[in-house]
């Protein structure tokens, strides 16, 4: 759930206004007009600094009906007409009140930082290596081309900063884009305006401010199938406020949508173009392993000899394939999906210090029936020989380890989304990831239980 905060001074007030504009048999005709007056201005000046947002599209017509009425001064003589007129206004007033409560601009804001977050976003092509052919089966990539990636970089600085609107201007609408995947996967009709609103989503980050220090470990966040790279970004401003550099990639082809300085690549929402999923991680190990690269021989300030990755769903299994050829201090793996390395016949042998943390569905054994589950996977195909902890979250789902929750309220009690509140899940997967990295004790809690 979203709480009510994030609803902006300029929610309140063009809904106050439209309000009064409804009582407008209690008010002077002049100061009538000078409500309209002020409606109009702060329609314009909210779409001037915030955006455009389809939530107050009614609250446009309802305005325009009342400046109508008040020039044509429209006389309702029969009182089931102004019945049913006052009936019409109100359900518009109220049915726009609820959209912009329940579908409100999200913002990230970051609790107890201890420093203030930094933010780039860096583009890489590596002119060595083509797209790997089980990116662009699933994609409008072309096979002809270098493999080219977008990384977001979160890192602690001792600047200040305040709210920002990144992706206001973005070349694409990355809510229309979420959409779009969704129908496309699901055969759903979802409308594509829906969460046309994210673009205007604020983040507490200062864009290329200072860093605080040049010697920070460094967390790798790399995203499941069809994720991006914004799409954990609560938990990534929280690491970087604690003091680490963190690098989140779109494993371009994969991810849901990758905004290139050639265009926007999409991801076709079917698993069923793919060759092989241990193939799709593989290379998604490789974009991994270019990204390090890239960023060491450009000499980024940060500790690269000390690189923990986070890894969710297929994220979870590439994270795992690039910590078992180079060196990781700490391995968070979110729900990850192990059982194509078993069907393509992997031996899985945990040798990074590794914390899994799986949804309740998960641990659950969601496939049901005879199908190969991730818990028979930890249970009969894992062996180790460092240490590793398994733990799962109450009342979750598979995306209940990524930003669904606070972009997406209509998703809290669909197949995506557990019972979990947002904010409670946030709390635990924050708390989860940074005692990981730490390497402190994890007590169990209302929300967080040990796998026995």
């Amino acid at each position: 759930m979203l709480y009510p905060q994030n609803m902006d001074y300029f929610d309140y007030f063009v809904l106050i206004i439209n309000l009064s504009l409804l009582l407008k048999k209690f008010i002077p005709k002049k100061i009538q007009l000078y409500v309209i007056y002020f409606s109009l201005i702060g329609f314009l000046t909210q779409y001037l600094i915030v955006g455009y947002k389809w939530q107050y599209v009614l609250l446009y017509l309802l305005t325009a009906f009342h400046i109508i009425n008040y020039y044509f001064n429209f006389k309702k003589r029969h009182i089931a007409i102004r019945t049913f007129s006052m009936f019409v206004l109100i359900l518009i007033f109220t049915t726009a009140s609820l959209l912009i409560y329940y579908l409100p601009v999200p913002k990230f804001e970051i609790e107890n930082k201890v420093y203030s977050v930094g933010y780039q976003e860096i583009f890489i092509e590596n002119n060595n290596r083509k797209q790997p052919k089980p990116f662009y089966e699933l994609s409008n990539l072309s096979p002809d081309t270098n493999r080219q990636l977008l990384v977001d970089i979160y890192y602690p600085s001792n600047q200040e900063t305040q709210l920002i609107q990144l992706f206001k201007d973005a070349p694409s609408d990355w809510g229309e884009s979420i959409v779009n995947y969704l129908n496309r996967t699901w055969e759903l009709t979802l409308p594509t305006f829906l969460l046309s609103h994210l673009t205007l989503t604020y983040f507490d980050v200062g864009v290329d401010i200072p860093n605080a220090s040049d010697d920070f470990p460094v967390v790798i966040y790399t995203h499941g199938w069809a994720g991006e790279k914004i799409f954990a970004s609560d938990q990534l401003l929280e690491l970087a406020s604690q003091g680490y550099v963190v690098v989140a990639l779109d494993h371009t082809g994969l991810a849901m949508f990758t905004d290139l300085p050639s265009g926007t690549i999409y991801n076709s929402g079917s698993t069923d173009a793919s060759s092989n999923v241990y193939e799709v991680m593989y290379e998604m190990s490789l974009d991994i392993e270019d990204t390090v690269a890239y960023l060491i021989d450009r000499n980024y300030p940060a500790d690269f000899t000390d690189i923990s990755i986070i890894g969710h769903s297929t994220g979870g299994g590439s994270g795992y394939l690039y910590c078992e050829k180079n060196q990781c201090n700490s391995l968070i793996l979110q729900d990850p999906f192990f059982t194509p390395l078993v069907a393509n016949d992997i031996d899985i042998t945990i040798s990074t210090e590794t914390y899994f943390i799986y949804s309740e569905d998960w641990y659950s054994g969601y496939e049901g029936g005879e199908s190969l589950t991730e818990m028979d996977v930890l249970e009969n195909y894992l062996t180790s020989s460092a240490p590793f902890y398994t733990y799962y979250m109450t009342d979750s789902r598979h995306y209940d380890f990524v930003a669904f929750g606070a972009i997406s309220p209509l998703a809290k009690y669909s197949f995506l989304k557990g019972s979990i509140n947002y904010k409670d899940s946030l709390n635990v997967n924050n708390y989860f990831n940074l005692s990981s990295l730490r390497k402190e004790k994890i007590s169990e809690n209302q929300f967080l239980k040990v796998i026995p």
